[in-house]
Parts: C-alpha cells; structure tokens; sequence
C-alpha cells in the first residue's frame, strides 16, 4: 500500500498579521474545540513541530496537519465552525408534512405502526429509532391524551352555570345568610392495582403485583368549596336512590343551621328517582341543581376523586381488601390533612370545554 504523504508544514511563512488575525480568532472563540486549532497554527507559526503541536492539542498528526490544510486554502473562517451538514431526510417536504399529519390524527401508540404507514405510503423504509429522532426533530413527542366528555354542552350552558354559581357562591360565603354550597357525585374504588407513569429505573423496570379480586367501596359524596370539607357515605353497596337519601340526611345532620343546602350534582338516575324527589320535596333545606349534561368539568369534586386516586390506588398494592379499605377511609375522613396539596387543585375555576 502506497503511504500518503505528509503535509509540508514549512512551504508557508506566518507574516506579524497573520498571527494577530490567529491571535484574535482564538481570543473570540467561546468553544474550546474550536479555540484549539487556533492555537495549533499560532505554535505552527512559531516554527514548533508537528508532533509537539498535536500532542500540546491532544490530537492526532493528520488532524493539525488538515487543520493547517484548510487554513492555507479557505482561510481562517473555514475553522471557525465545524461545517456540520445535518443528514437531509429521505422524505420529500409533502411527504413530512403528510406523516405529522397523520400522527397528529391518528395518535399511534408505537413507531412500528408509523413505520409501517411510511413504507407504504412512501416506499421508503425507516426504523423504529429514526422514526422517533424524525418525530421530535418536528416537535412531536409520547404524550398521554386528554380526556374529555364526548357529547359535551354548549359553551352558553358553561358559561351559564359558572356565572349562576358564582352568584349563589356569594351568597354562601356570607355566614349570615345560612347556606352552604355542595358539590356532590359518586365513585367507586375497586380493590385492584392500577399502574400509572412513574420515574423509575429503567433497567430495572418497575413490577407492580394485581389482585384477583374485584372488591369494592362505593363512595356518595360532597365537597364543601366554603369550608374545603369532605362529607361522605361510603360502603360496599351501589350507589341508589336509598344511598342518595341517607347522604342528604347526612348533610342535614352536618349542616344543622343552615337555612337553606345548595347541593350541585350530575344527572345520575338516583337522583331524579321518584324516591329521592319525594324525600327532597319533604325536605326543603336542600335544594338539588342538575349540572348540564356530559360536563365533568364543572363538578368541582371530580377533581377530589381524581387527587384520591393517585393516593390510594396508582402503582399501589394492597394484599388485604380490609387494608385497602382501612386506608381509604383514613383518607376520606382527613381530607384536611392534604390542604396543602389541595390548595392548588380545588380553586374555584372551571375549565369550559369547547367544541
């Protein structure tokens, strides 16, 4: 095999501001990588060899003599950056803008599945990895969707019930008028393991155990904006009109002067049921308001259910369904004691879907 020749490194002669210009180069440099080959070619120009200038560097003799190569040729900006080329992808401009599109439609959980969009729609075949680098490249990354009602009501009904409960918030707030406001729906806990995303090791991946049971409590209950309290009728029988009755007696019993219970709730059957309207018609005290319909967003303790949840259930196991009901109502009966946590989650302001 032929050997390439050197680099004469001695055909050129630094003049005083040459070696000003390289001096000036290296000083404005912010990149230390780059700043070296400025002080490669200052030691060249003070007649120090090529094998002390590369081991002063920390580089190879080919490397400083290319250094020195391009400077003769293209000058001293042709090293003042590192001229990377960013790899041109194999999609045209159409086809990207058709693959976020269809991601962005789609929602595919795994690259393989867009992967296999890519090669028949384009004929071009990508692996799962340069899938994910040209996903995030366009902005796009693994996120985990909203959930949202799917027959949500008007943005008039939204904006029409916020703006009736914030005058009967009001009139709440003020302890001589004797009322209380209550938010109120049900929820059920089932004794069962659910796995959420969680940081973790990722050689070691997190195991979570299940259980075989499907017990479960079945909760009835109200949260109190005014005073951040949780009143609640919780067992393990379903959720009915009879259910529905001992809770507002419960309520009557935690309010006992209040002239007058404003009790928020969804349009579950239990509670037009003739049994409940009856009993409410003899009991005065409270008055029931009907969320509109498919609008978890404006019953304020949807969001209570949601922060209970990720206490007593997500990435936690419980051998024992009496231990899983033990803590349950350890919670359920100190809310008070996550006031900090609340703080932030429970404020009065709801959010209006749109369609």
């Amino acid at each position: 095999m032929r050997k390439k020749r050197s680099l004469n490194i001695r055909t050129h002669i630094f003049m005083p501001e040459e070696t000003e210009t390289l001096k000036r180069y290296r000083d404005g440099q912010k990149d230390y990588r780059l700043k070296l080959r400025f002080i490669a070619l200052l030691l060249i120009a003070g007649n120090t060899g090529t094998e002390i200038v590369a081991a002063a560097v920390g580089k190879d003799i080919r490397t400083v003599e290319t250094w020195y190569g391009k400077y003769l040729t293209h000058g001293p900006d042709a090293l003042n950056s590192f001229q990377y080329q960013p790899k041109r992808c194999f999609l045209s401009d159409d086809q990207l803008a058709d693959v976020i599109a269809w991601v962005k439609k789609e929602l595919p959980s795994d690259t393989k599945v867009i992967c296999h969009y890519i090669r028949e729609q384009t004929g071009i075949a990508y692996c799962q990895s340069a899938v994910a680098k040209l996903l995030k490249k366009n902005g796009l990354r693994r996120l985990r969707p909203k959930l949202i009602p799917g027959k949500p009501p008007s943005e008039k009904e939204q904006t029409d019930f916020i703006e009736k409960y914030e005058k009967l918030r009001k009139s709440a707030a003020d302890p001589e008028s004797g009322r209380g406001v209550i938010f109120c729906d049900a929820m059920h806990f089932v004794h069962q393991t659910v796995p959420a995303t969680c940081w973790g090791d990722p050689s070691e991946r997190p195991v979570l155990k299940a259980n075989s049971g499907r017990q479960r409590l079945n909760i009835m209950g109200g949260y109190d904006p005014v005073t951040c309290k949780l009143i609640h009728e919780t067992d393990e029988k379903n959720c009915d009109s009879e259910k529905a009755i001992i809770f507002f007696k419960k309520l009557l019993r935690t309010y006992p002067k209040a002239s007058m219970i404003k009790v928020f709730a969804d349009n579950a059957t239990y509670f037009h049921a003739r049994n409940t309207q009856e009993w409410l018609e003899k009991n005065p005290r409270i008055s029931l308001y009907f969320l509109p319909a498919y609008a978890p967003n404006l019953n304020l303790i949807e969001r209570l259910w949601r922060f209970a949840k990720g206490k007593l259930i997500r990435n936690t196991y419980y051998e024992k369904y009496k231990t899983f009901r033990c803590h349950v109502f350890r919670l359920l009966n100190n809310i008070h004691n996550y006031e900090s946590e609340l703080s932030s989650l429970m404020v009065e302001k709801f959010q209006i879907i749109r369609q």
